[in-house]
């Protein structure tokens, strides 16, 4: 029983590894095989001659690689003005419907939990023609705004409830002291709240950086394309460059990846943490 207990928990990681890291894998495969090769009628999984091509291609200063960086750069702007607004405005919600008695309090909760199963193509029609009236289309800011607006709920819900766990006691102490609320807030609650806080901004960020439905209605300029549209543009209806897609793709991933490797431990904690009440 002892073996085979041990055998269902290597064979079962083995398959988490290859749902996992399989695509990450067949992609970099894709982009350092040769097109003649990609489609040659063989069975085999890896290219007989590696190439580098695509990444330099990205990387040589062209047209094609100019206008994915330049998307890139984009897409870094879009998370950072998001990040900036939405986590402050987060953070001082939550702190409002976890600390404060106020007649609607529940049911504002109630009503950010709902707002989270909202499909985005439910709304997009709507933000399109606010956009178009408004002259906010094509703007780096106001797409930014919608990113906040989407992510606000979850973010205030986990902040919220992890607030919630933090004993008023700590609170009320520091007030005798003489702090105020708004000073007990940031000496008391924010030094040990910053596993859900470092998790809700990994958050924000993922889902920021892999943006697709969205700037694909509200961003139609290369001054506001984010990296997702502009690789998928690499795919036109005469020709698809697999190769140039999954080098796109594999550098794509570099920014992700690094924050999701630096803040990991925060982010599991932060959530559980975050979501054990209601």
């Amino acid at each position: 029983m002892k073996y085979a207990r041990r055998t269902g928990y290597i064979m079962a990681l083995i398959i988490f590894l290859l749902v996992t890291a399989g695509p990450f894998i067949w992609a970099f495969v894709i982009s350092v095989t040769p097109d003649h090769a990609m489609f040659a009628p063989t069975s085999d999984l890896f290219p007989k001659k590696i190439i580098f091509d695509n990444y330099a291609e990205l990387f040589s200063g062209g047209q094609r690689g100019n206008r994915f960086f330049m998307s890139m750069y984009n897409s870094l702007r879009a998370t950072g003005i998001t990040l900036c607004i939405g986590i402050p405005i987060a953070m001082l919600s939550a702190y409002v419907l976890s600390r404060m008695e106020f007649r609607g309090r529940k049911v504002i909760k109630n009503l950010l939990l709902c707002t989270m199963v909202i499909p985005v193509m439910a709304t997009i029609i709507p933000l399109y023609r606010m956009f178009a009236v408004g002259d906010m289309l094509d703007d780096i800011f106001w797409l930014s705004i919608v990113y906040v607006s989407s992510y606000l709920p979850m973010a205030v819900w986990l902040i919220s409830n992890y607030f919630a766990t933090i004993p008023k006691e700590l609170e009320e102490a520091a007030m005798i002291d003489g702090c105020g609320r708004a000073a007990s807030f940031f000496r008391i609650i924010l030094p040990i709240s910053y596993p859900i806080i470092l998790s809700v901004t990994l958050i924000m960020f993922l889902n920021t950086w892999s943006q697709f439905q969205i700037p694909l209605i509200l961003a139609s300029s290369m001054e506001t394309k984010p990296m997702a549209i502009v690789v998928s543009e690499f795919m036109t209806k005469d020709t698809i460059q697999y190769g140039l897609i999954a080098a796109a793709g594999m550098i794509a991933l570099i920014p992700p990846a690094l924050a999701a490797l630096i803040f990991r431990k925060y982010l599991i904690s932060g959530i559980t943490k975050g979501s054990v009440k209601g």
